[in-house]
């Protein structure tokens, strides 16, 4: 029993820590959709979640970059870009990780 549940504990931890190429794959490219399906105006009611902002009581750099990748997933670029800047970079970050993690997960593996 102890060995089984060392097994799932190293597994768990492997998959949050985004170890595996595939598991990120889908993490990340569900993060993209979920920003992409979800109404802007709920994600709008939301609470700042800057942790930086929260804790310190200043300006984080990381403010708006959820909301502006949300906006531009849904072709508004303006707005994307009035919300951070950095939501543009983030978003290209992810679409390279994604297309990087398909190819070693998936496609490399099965040759």
């Amino acid at each position: 029993m102890g060995f089984k549940l060392k097994k799932v504990k190293s597994f768990l931890s492997k998959v949050f820590t985004l170890s595996y190429p595939r598991w990120r794959f889908f993490i990340f490219l569900g993060i993209l959709i979920l920003l992409l399906v979800l109404p802007f105006s709920l994600i709008e009611k939301t609470h700042e979640l800057s942790l930086c902002s929260f804790l310190f009581g200043k300006y984080c750099y990381s403010v708006g970059i959820t909301r502006g990748v949300s906006m531009i997933l849904k072709g508004d670029f303006a707005s994307g870009i009035e919300y951070n800047i950095l939501s543009i970079f983030v978003l290209i970050v992810l679409v390279i990780f994604i297309i990087h993690d398909f190819y070693k997960g998936f496609i490399k593996s099965k040759k």
